[in-house]
């Protein structure tokens, strides 16, 4: 599938596939609206993460704190989408300010 023809409904899924199995869990398992940390996912496994959507979603380069920053699989989706598309990401409410 083309980056190009993602909706992020297939983002979504490709996060799912991604955080479950470093997580240890089956993918129907993982809540969408918990956080990342809940998961037991600590810096070295969103660097596992990091690198499988970069490839899935046909991203160079995003930023190193986009996982904390958008700290769950629904907030993360919608902030890729955005990058995918070529558009600002916001804070997420509660994360402005910090680094």
């Amino acid at each position: 599938m083309s980056t190009k023809n993602m909706t992020i409904d297939d983002v979504k899924n490709i996060l799912i596939g991604a955080v479950a199995a470093e997580a240890g869990l089956a993918e129907e398992e993982l809540a969408t609206d918990r956080t990342f940390t809940s998961y037991g996912l600590d810096s070295m496994a969103a660097l596992t993460v990091g690198m499988e959507i970069e490839d899935a979603c046909g991203l160079v380069d995003p930023p190193v704190d986009l996982m904390w920053t958008h700290p769950t699989v629904d907030t993360l989706a919608e902030a890729l989408w955005r990058l995918m598309n070529g558009e600002p990401v916001p804070a997420v409410q509660g994360q402005e300010g910090r680094s």
